[in-house]
């Protein structure tokens, strides 16, 4: 490369691919950070608001320690309940208003269930984590208990064999 009629030399040359492949990495990071920006909600349906308010009591019941297999039934009847919605929203000409609320009222009864589910699961998830942390401490105050009484013994072995040593020492003269 030729610069104001000079030839680059070999130490300017690599600032110069740097610096570029800065700006190439700087613009890929950029379209990346930009893509999750767009993404729109898929929820259009009628029963949003109740929606939200499910996975509410969900991600409840998942933070009080359910566990995944009993937080996937939840999931799976909720994902049922948008397909529903889906086809209830899909519904819109005036001779299918009774089938849209029919398909309504199931989603809505499957709501109603997975809160439910979802309520319970709660609270045995959260008696389940304070069980679990009460026999973590009392095991603790166990083993220390355990390990002090160790101690001990293992102290007076020890010194009931020095004090048996020092009996079975002779005395030599020299």
């Amino acid at each position: 490369m030729v610069c104001n009629g000079d030839y680059l030399n070999e130490s300017q040359l690599p600032r110069i691919q740097s610096k570029l492949a800065m700006i190439a990495i700087l613009a890929i990071l950029a379209v990346i950070a930009i893509g999750p920006l767009a993404v729109r909600s898929q929820t259009v349906g009628t029963l949003e608001p109740r929606f939200g308010q499910t996975l509410v009591k969900l991600h409840q019941s998942e933070s009080a320690g359910a566990t995944s297999s009993e937080v996937a039934e939840l999931v799976a009847l909720l994902n049922k309940a948008l397909e529903l919605d889906g086809e209830a929203v899909k519904l819109n000409a005036p001779d299918q208003t009774q089938k849209r609320a029919d398909v309504l009222a199931q989603v809505d009864q499957i709501l109603t269930a997975v809160e439910d589910r979802a309520a319970d699961l709660t609270v045995v998830a959260s008696q389940r984590s304070y069980t679990n942390k009460v026999l973590t401490y009392v095991g603790g105050a166990i083993a220390a208990v355990l390990g002090t009484i160790a101690y001990a013994f293992i102290v007076a072995f020890y010194r009931k064999y020095r004090v048996k040593r020092t009996f079975q020492m002779r005395v030599t003269r020299k």
